[in-house]
């Protein structure tokens, strides 16, 4: 009896390790989605409104999705209270405080990190065809995840179940 209820909370832990790697992979979707949408409203808000930076920043972090909202609110601050740093550092500090941890790929935050490097830095007209030239390259990488995340989350699901059929026939 006691083999049998640990077969199954072995299969039980399995699935779940499964189910935890679909979910990460759409958390992930959800957040290059939340960063283009954030990085199509600050370009507003700089292009349009000719709003400073740590102003813009703020503003658009208020239409943003946490950990997103956090990491902005912070930065803003920091920005605005200007103690002889750099917008590139700043941004950076924050990203791998709020982001580091999140279901974004090392790829995903090491690109996300150098945009911050051009923002604050250039002109306006520089900020624009920089951000412009990110949010293609985002919106390739959310077209290609977009089409994978069906066939990935099946996958992930179905193997975590059947490795934990394997483990506890292992252990019986």
């Amino acid at each position: 009896m006691l083999k049998i209820i640990g077969a199954v909370l072995v299969i039980f832990a399995c699935a779940a390790l499964g189910y935890k790697k679909s979910a990460a992979i759409s958390d992930r979707l959800f957040l290059l989605r939340e960063i283009e949408k954030l990085l199509l409203l600050l370009m507003g808000e700089i292009t349009y409104r000719r709003e400073a930076l740590p102003e813009a920043v703020l503003r658009v972090s208020g239409k943003v999705q946490e950990p997103l909202c956090s990491f902005l609110k912070e930065t803003a601050e920091m920005a605005q209270k200007y103690q002889g740093e750099r917008f590139a550092c700043i941004f950076r500090e924050n990203a791998e405080k709020y982001l580091k941890n999140s279901e974004l790929t090392q790829k995903d935050f090491e690109e996300f990190v150098q945009l911050g490097e051009y923002l604050g830095y250039l002109d306006t007209d520089m900020q624009k065809n920089t951000t412009q030239w990110y949010l293609q390259q985002l919106k390739t990488e959310i077209d290609i995840l977009a089409g994978e995340i069906p066939v990935k989350k099946k996958l992930y699901r179905s193997l975590g179940v059947l490795s934990g059929i394997f483990l506890a026939i292992l252990l019986l």
